[in-house]
């Protein structure tokens, strides 16, 4: 859980009191993070800005403690905000602050003597700039492309900076062409944390900077974790987190090492081509820049002919890439392993390639707000979070092919849903991202609650006027608390198969995109309904010792990929391009789609690279390994023909994605009905041994019928839409499961009797800012609590009970009992004659109630609970303050609406 503190205004009381909530909620972990935003205006500053001082330490080691004693582990963050940011950098040492790259520009004419002081750079200057280089190119005969950027002569591309003599440049301009004069600068951007609960001003530290983390991290070690603090570190610590990468500056990233570097790993100087790295707002990361859609492939400023400047840019971000990685990711692992921690980080941001930075992390990190972005949310909104499954995947590679165990989620923030986000949405958002690979996760999230003066119910970082409003504020405050331990043991018994043994991946699709927004969209769908999992892999996840082909696997250690595609990429580094040719000729089957590579994509020796990828490309399709076809939908056709095979070969399913995990013990196969239909299939599953169902929210495993041919065991399903299920191939009852009779029949041949159960007693309470209002309804029909006046605007619980008579021959050849509730507004748990009845609290379905039903009366109990929004809704219509921001949301439904029907049924 992601446990928002309100800065450092916190008491010991109150945070023991808390974890406790957490533990016994079942969260194994909290991640304690600062966010002093919407806070009542009474809230003493002294006491919120508290990171880096030695009340703020004590607060820390309190909860460590605490942690330690109930069984817990704490995840800490690694600055007051995010992007990291430290007090280290500022001062004297700002330097080690972020910096971009500003420029100032001047026209000279042909033959022209300049003896004049360097084009000032724009902006505000500041005592921090520094002059980078003076460079020149000519201008074009043609001044312009079509899409407005301003064409400058490749080859006439010259670096002036030894012609700078105490800030003036001497110099004359060649007798031909019209010229412009560059000045590139170093500078500050000044950026902070978004949020900051720092005691001390901090800057955003330079994250391409080996020095400007080792900075951070001593300021660390010094003011906020002191080495007293590592006992208890090892003991109930566990993950240093960083949040996502959002730096905004209106500018070029820069780094002091940059030209070095980029010389060293590059093969060249970048400094005569610094006027094309441009692109008008591409680091701003903005709502508006994110509206408008600038990217990498946006127009330049300024740019060079046959798009040399587009490959000078792909070796500026890919340098870039290669220094926030070594530079910045590494140190930090080695550090937070040498506290005993573990580090884990969301490793996207601006021109950061996420699939390949993943892999350097050693608990990488996705985000759902960030994938539904990616996946088109501005335009398509709640539906981008399914296509979100595609940005798992590639976080999820990364950490396959580093043999990193767990992948985590920053689950489950939605854009004006707080206090709206019900835990069915949840269970959605945690089922596709299992489906993409994630088997960890980290709720958005737990606000401290002991913040006096905030509205009713409670301060919430992300649910205030003064704020975005994200979803969601869990806890005691909102009813559907009351049955979370049923959601957190299914996430935690879906984790565990998730993490068992080694991922299984039948196809990996070559990728490299230096954008955090951006990655290749799987359209064929025939692929995933035929049961093909696939990831992603970059070209450095492609060098790595695990990339190896073994009887026709790629990584088998690690993934086990079964093919390769590539897909529609027309540029690729000779490297690259060599590598995927040493693998075909390995035995591994690739797929090329579309265009194939015939250019490089870097700008050193471009003739000659480009020759050289346009012959291996040749080479590679005259294979008899390798299948060349025109679009996604005929890859499927192409690996049958090569004979390569879904693990979970499905028959007649659409939308049902699996997850195939394999070890010692047997296969494990997760399966997520992610379509909006009942799903009827047969799944031919590659493993040996018996064949079991896990229920993931009860901890049973109950035999199912299987046959067995060429290696697979065939079983026939059933998913409901949003339905996940584990089919368990091997000895034993899976996992620690409690193994049980089957529970009730997916199909039932004979009905034998039914009752609908029309009538019920409801006992509601209503949760307001005055405290709890009860309301009885005796023989009340069921319906939405919205249609019903008394009811229209209550969120809280209600609870349901009607009796059920049977008579002595109830029970004659029946198997199962099944109790259909019909359609929920809210969580459910349900009781038979006061026993509790196993079954998930979301998506009810039926469960089979057959063992706790008898003769004579039987009272059957159903719980309701729903999230706040309705109140909240109908505070905000009667113009009560504080509210005003939910004046246009839609109420939802609330309560058992029904039908509910009781049918005894035999096979």
């Amino acid at each position: 859980m992601r446990w928002w503190w309100p800065g450092g205004a916190v008491t010991t009381a109150e945070v023991q009191r808390e974890l406790r909530t957490l533990r016994d909620a079942g969260f194994a972990r909290a991640e304690i993070a600062l966010l002093p935003m919407g806070l009542p205006a009474a809230a003493d500053p002294d006491a919120v800005r508290t990171w880096g001082t030695a009340r703020f330490t004590e607060s820390i080691e309190a909860a460590l403690v605490a942690a330690r004693a109930y069984g817990m582990r704490l995840d800490l963050t690694v600055s007051p905000g995010w992007p990291l940011a430290s007090p280290a950098v500022c001062g004297d040492r700002i330097g080690l602050a972020q910096q971009k790259l500003v420029q100032g520009c001047r026209a000279v004419a042909p033959g022209e003597v300049v003896d004049a002081a360097v084009p000032s750079p724009e902006g505000e200057p500041t005592e921090a700039d520094r002059l980078v280089a003076v460079t020149a190119a000519r201008l074009c005969d043609t001044p312009r492309t079509p899409d407005g950027s301003i064409l400058l002569d490749e080859a006439s591309a010259v670096d002036l900076t030894g012609h700078v003599v105490a800030g003036s440049l001497r110099w004359t301009a060649p007798p031909t062409g019209s010229w412009l004069v560059f000045s590139f600068w170093s500078r500050p951007s000044g950026q902070r944390s978004l949020v900051d609960a720092g005691a001390t001003d901090a800057l955003v530290i330079d994250h391409f900077s080996r020095e400007a983390t080792t900075a951070a991290i001593g300021h660390i070690d010094r003011y906020v974790l002191p080495a007293r603090l590592d006992p208890l570190l090892r003991q109930a610590g566990g993950d240093v987190f960083e949040d996502s990468l959002e730096i905004a500056v209106d500018a070029e990233l820069w780094t002091a090492s940059l030209p070095a570097e980029f010389a060293r790993r590059r093969g060249y100087d970048l400094t005569p081509y610094l006027p094309v790295l441009r692109i008008d707002g591409l680091y701003r990361f903005d709502w508006a820049t994110l509206r408008k859609g600038t990217n990498p492939e946006s127009p330049s400023g300024y740019d060079f002919p046959g798009g040399l400047g587009r490959r000078i840019r792909h070796d500026y971000y890919r340098t870039l890439n290669e220094l926030y990685a070594d530079n910045h990711v590494a140190p930090l692992t080695r550090w937070a392993n040498s506290r005993g921690l573990s580090y884990r980080a969301q490793p996207y941001g601006n021109t950061i390639d996420h699939v390949e930075v993943a892999g350097s992390v050693q608990v990488p990190e996705s985000e759902d707000l960030v994938n539904w972005l990616a996946a088109g949310g501005m335009t398509d909104g709640a539906a981008a979070y399914d296509r979100a499954v595609d940005f798992h995947r590639g976080i999820a590679s990364g950490a396959h092919m580093r043999g990193r165990a767990v992948v985590s989620l920053e689950c489950c923030a939605v854009l004006d849903a707080d206090y709206q986000t019900g835990l069915a949405e949840l269970k959605r958002h945690v089922d596709v991202a299992f489906s993409g690979g994630v088997n960890q996760l980290v709720l958005h999230g737990f606000p401290y609650s002991d913040v006096p003066g905030a509205a009713w119910p409670g301060w919430a970082p992300f649910s205030n006027e003064n704020s975005p409003a994200v979803s969601d504020a869990w806890g005691p405050r909102q009813p559907m608390w009351r049955h979370i331990r049923a959601f957190t043991d299914y996430v935690a018994r879906a984790s565990a198969v998730l993490r068992y043994g080694r991922p299984r991946i039948d196809v990996a699709f070559y990728r490299q995109a230096y954008w955090c927004l951006a990655w290749p969209k799987v359209t064929a769908t025939n692929l995933a309904d035929a049961g093909y999992t696939y990831g992603f892999l970059s070209p450095s996840l492609l060098a790595t010792d695990a990339a190896v082909v073994r009887d026709r696997q790629l990584a088998p250690e690690h993934a086990g990929y079964r093919a390769l595609v590539v897909d529609d990429e027309p540029a690729m580094e000779p490297e690259v391009l060599e590598r995927l040719y040493t693998l075909a000729v390995q035995g591994l089957p690739i797929v090329v789609v579309g265009t194939a590579p015939h250019r490089a994509q870097g700008f050193h020796r471009a003739p000659l690279a480009d020759a050289a990828v346009a012959g291996r490309a040749a080479d590679l399709l005259s294979l008899p390994t390798v299948r060349r076809v025109g679009t996604q939908e005929e890859i499927r056709s192409a690996l049958r023909d090569l004979d390569v095979q879904p693990d979970a070969r499905l028959q007649n399913a659409t939308a049902v994605l699996p997850v195939h995990r394999a070890g010692t013990d047997g296969d494990y196969y997760h399966l997520f009905n992610m379509g909006a239909t009942r799903a009827r299939f047969t799944a031919e599953l590659r493993g040996r041994g018996a064949g079991r169902i896990l229920d993931l929210w009860t901890g049973t495993s109950h035999h199912v019928d299987t046959t067995e041919a060429d290696g697979r065991r065939k079983v026939s399903l059933e998913l409901d839409p949003g339905e996940a299920t584990v089919v368990f191939l091997g000895e034993g009852p899976g996992l620690d499961a409690e193994p049980v009779a089957t529970p009730a029949p997916t199909v039932p041949v004979r009905d034998r009797w039914s009752r609908n159960l029309a009538e019920w007693d409801l006992d509601v309470r209503d949760w307001h800012p005055g405290g709890e209002e009860t309301h009885r309804l005796v023989d009340h029909a069921l319906g939405d609590w919205r249609t019903i006046p008394r009811l229209a605007d209550v969120a809280g619980s209600g609870t349901y009970r009607t009796t059920v008579l049977l008579d002595d021959d109830w029970d004659r050849d029946i198997d199962a009992v099944l109790l259909d509730l019909g359609h929920v507004g809210g969580t459910v748990r349900v009781e038979v004659n006061g026993l509790a009845v196993p079954g998930g609290c979301v998506a009810p379905g039926t469960r089979n109630v057959l063992p706790y039903l008898r003769r004579g009366a039987n009272t059957v109990t159903v719980e309701i609970a729903t999230t706040l929004g309705n109140r909240l809704i109908a505070l905000s219509r009667a113009r009560e303050d504080a509210y005003g921001r939910f004046a246009s949301r839609t109420p939802r439904p609330a309560g058992l609406i029904g039908p509910v029907r009781l049918r005894a049924v035999s096979v």
